[in-house]
């Protein structure tokens, strides 16, 4: 049983998180192209694909429950989940907020924005991104490392 949640905690990882960390990079895209309505629409398949994410993080919570080698004591387990929670509250709530509120912007201007707008925007934007690819990063690592386990 172990083995077969572990394969499906794997595979929802691979199959979520990379998508998780790629849609705020379409919605700055989206943004340099000052189209409104795709910048929207990576605002909601990022909230999905973190969302997401969660069915990954109920696979490994069930890995780690059933497991005789790891346990939820472990440090890099401890840091790697914390991480994790951080992540997908930024790429779940936080960076389609932002997109949400970059694509009323240019909707309501009809993708006309000031240079100065759209820097401040795509700035905050990418510095979230960042942030969350970071965090994912960090989480694979330690997930794939697993030291002193």
């Amino acid at each position: 049983m172990h083995t077969l949640l572990s394969i499906l905690h794997v595979l929802l990882v691979v199959i979520s998180v990379g998508p998780a960390m790629l849609m705020p990079w379409l919605g700055e895209r989206a943004l340099r192209e000052r189209d409104g309505d795709r910048v929207h629409l990576a605002g909601r398949r990022c909230m999905a694909f973190n969302a997401l994410t969660l069915a990954a993080a109920l696979f490994g919570v069930l890995t780690t429950v059933t497991s005789d080698r790891y346990s939820f004591a472990d440090p890099w387990i401890i840091v790697a989940s914390t991480l994790y929670v951080v992540a997908v509250a930024n790429g779940a709530a936080v960076i389609p907020a932002v997109l949400a509120r970059i694509g009323k912007d240019l909707q309501d201007a009809h993708g006309v924005m000031d240079g100065e707008l759209l820097e401040q925007h795509r700035g905050r934007l990418l510095a979230l991104s960042g942030l969350n690819v970071v965090f994912y990063v960090v989480v694979v690592i330690l997930m794939t490392w697993r030291p002193g386990a």
